[in-house]
């Protein structure tokens, strides 16, 4: 999944740049980036000079070339995700005036769709989930598992690049309900030992470099 950055430079730009014709709403970014309609991508706002980085998936709804004698920037539209919605209304209310700007730390996770496996530590049983977003704090588990409460679990997830899965221990924060679109749970992580605070490292790290490789949207024209 591709990286498109946006730096906006305040959150009322977000208005300005908000395309309310999508079913979903989305965003136009000015870029002379090459990008197929269609193509799923993760949007990194960031909020003014200072403010903090927003992530959301989304695809390619349409792309328009840039022409000096109108004045008319080259760019694409990006339209969001359904799973973004809560996002999208933070930012809308944010630029509207109607809330304060938050801490984002939820925002600033990496989305993913990472395949992973866990387990409550003692089970047998090992549980099958897909990564859906990932942050230095934490992350957020999509499973059809059903869970009762806080626990220990154990995710093993292997990264883009590695041979070998990586075990992480985690413990449950917060779980989605069942009727959810996307049921599942939050972690935190927790690290036992030096070389589980090292592994939660490494799989961060990963994760931020291969979203940091990624080509930047150009200025456009």
């Amino acid at each position: 999944m591709n990286i498109v950055k946006a730096h906006l430079r305040s959150v009322t730009e977000f208005l300005e740049r908000y395309l309310p014709e999508l079913p979903t709403g989305g965003l136009f970014v000015p870029t002379r980036r090459l990008a197929t309609i269609g193509e799923s991508v993760v949007l990194s706002l960031r909020l003014g000079p200072r403010g903090n980085t927003v992530l959301m998936r989304g695809t390619v709804a349409w792309r328009r070339p840039g022409k000096h004698r109108t004045k008319t920037q080259a760019g694409i539209g990006i339209e969001f995700l359904e799973s973004e919605t809560k996002t999208r209304d933070y930012l809308l209310s944010v630029a509207r005036g109607e809330a304060m700007v938050m801490s984002a730390r939820r925002y600033q996770r990496l989305p993913l769709d990472l395949p992973v496996l866990w387990q409550v530590p003692g089970a047998r049983q090992e549980n099958i989930g897909v990564l859906r977003d990932i942050g230095r704090g934490g992350a957020f588990v999509m499973t059809e598992q059903r869970l009762d409460g806080e626990t220990d679990v154990v995710l093993k997830m292997a990264p883009p690049g590695a041979e070998v899965a990586m075990p992480v221990s985690a413990r449950i924060a917060w779980i989605k309900p069942d009727k959810s679109s996307e049921p599942g749970f939050g972690v935190a992580w927790r690290a036992r030992d030096a070389g589980g605070g090292r592994r939660i490292k490494e799989l961060v790290r990963r994760m931020e470099r291969l979203a940091g490789a990624a080509e930047p949207s150009a200025p456009a024209q």
